[in-house]
């Protein structure tokens, strides 16, 4: 298994100074690749790169090298209303560049990663369930509030731009990024582009289908490999497990104050105590996951899968290696073996810094 890592202390003669080196060439490296596809962005200028989820966003200013120099985290208040949602996001943009300390002037436009499929050409939110949106034309009105040049995508599509331009998979052509959170979500870079479909539906990678003719809730990637379909396989098996670390786990947190709900955190310590219970069902997710990742690796001959999004994060390397043990006894032919799996390197700022590189 192809695994990126980096050299401890004891690995390197004179860390301190090494460190200063990889540093300084981390940030010459993100800034040429980003000058390359900014020929005209000043060296001054900033972009703002939005994240908009369902219950929060985030909102980043990012520098000609690549930096997020400024940032606004808010919640969306989708239960409020499109025009509320809006008004939230142009002021946090605002806050943003306080934050940076960039006057207005230096902006030079907005990218917008939005939680739903995207007609990227005409800036349209076609549909966005944890919004309650349809066909709302965002990027022409954040254009008129906001007095500057928008793009919007959609939020796995940017944040697989992200880790291809600065992350993770950068210095790949081709490339699946697959984030698994609340639901499973993918973005394809072909040929070094973003890949979207005359639909503008490329990556549902949560909709393929796993078990056609399955049990409601037990058919899609979606169903079995996101933190929903995990959290409802361990509450419908929990009973059975009643020594599972769980209970503690979630007895603690409601001590603590908490909504006793099993976040990927509860999941990721639970894993850390081999649980038994835990265990059993991540990792049987974590295989079928392969299983759908393999697929798509055979059909497209794709050379770098970056996994992400809040389930990868929590888990970390251990959760990538079962999905590539799964994905190597899968894939076809044996050469594809070779595909890096690797973990995002941006992590939650792969989709802000994604929909920023959409501008530049």
């Amino acid at each position: 298994m192809k695994i990126r890592r980096t050299p401890t202390a004891s690995m390197v003669s004179q860390p301190a100074r090494r460190d200063q080196r990889t540093k300084r060439e981390s940030r010459r490296a993100r800034y040429t690749r980003f000058m390359r596809i900014s020929k005209d962005f000043p060296k001054d200028g900033v972009i703002v790169g939005v994240d908009l989820g369902g219950t929060n966003m985030q909102i980043g200013v990012v520098n000609a090298e690549g930096e997020i120099i400024g940032r606004c985290k808010r919640k969306t208040k989708a239960q409020d209303g499109r025009d509320t949602v809006i008004r939230r996001l142009c002021e946090g943009i605002t806050r943003a560049l306080d934050d940076a300390k960039a006057p207005r002037d230096r902006l030079m436009g907005v990218g917008i990663g939005a939680p739903s499929a995207v007609d990227f050409a005409q800036g349209i939110v076609i549909k966005a369930g944890n919004l309650g949106w349809e066909n709302v034309p965002l990027r022409d009105i954040l254009a008129k509030e906001l007095g500057c040049s928008v793009e919007l995508d959609n939020d796995v599509n940017v944040a697989a731009w992200g880790e291809a331009q600065l992350g993770a998979a950068r210095g790949k052509d081709n490339t699946l990024a697959v984030w698994v959170g609340t639901g499973v979500g993918a973005g394809l870079v072909l040929d070094g582009k973003l890949w979207r479909g005359p639909g503008h539906t490329a990556g549902e990678i949560g909709h393929v289908v796993l078990f056609p003719g399955g049990q409601p809730g037990f058919m899609t990637v979606e169903d079995i490999c996101s933190r929903t379909g995990i959290v409802n396989a361990l509450r419908r098996l929990m009973p059975m497990y009643p020594d599972s670390a769980l209970h503690r786990l979630l007895l603690e947190k409601s001590d603590e104050g908490g909504s006793g709900m099993i976040s990927s955190s509860v999941i990721a310590r639970a894993y850390e105590r081999s649980d038994e219970l835990t265990i059993r069902v991540v990792n049987k997710s974590a295989e079928f996951l392969g299983v759908a990742i393999a697929n798509i690796v055979t059909m497209l001959s794709i050379d770098c899968v970056v996994l992400g999004g809040g389930v990868t994060e929590a888990l970390g390397e251990v959760y990538a290696t079962r999905v590539r043990r799964s994905f190597e006894r899968t894939v076809f032919p044996a050469v594809l073996r070779k595909t890096e799996i690797v973990v995002s390197t941006l992590r939650d700022d792969a989709g802000v810094l994604g929909a920023a590189m959409l501008v530049a």
